[in-house]
């Protein structure tokens, strides 16, 4: 993803929006919902529990390093199904 260049925004998106300055997980029918970003040393930089705000790749006011970075996302589904999911996301500038 590529984060807006301009400032945090404070990670609110909209599903139908094209930009791609925001990380989100695509989701349908969650009701508890969780998601984490850590850098390369495992660092702690970003936690969510809004399925409405993702990660604008800022990190305490300053925009990150490009890089590649760890996500993990925990939810519980409407019908009781739980998600637990880890992977890498990568941030351009």
């Amino acid at each position: 993803f590529t984060p807006n260049p301009g400032g945090a925004t404070g990670g609110a998106y909209s599903l139908n929006d094209p930009s791609n300055h925001v990380f989100h997980p695509l989701h349908e029918g969650i009701q508890e919902y969780k998601l984490e970003i850590f850098n390369r040393w495992g660092e702690l930089l970003f936690v969510s529990e809004d399925i409405w705000v993702g990660w604008d790749g800022y990190y305490r006011g300053t925009l990150s390093p490009m890089g590649v970075y760890v996500y993990r996302v925990t939810a519980t589904c409407v019908t009781g199904r739980k998600i637990e999911e880890t992977g890498d996301v990568t941030l351009f500038r």
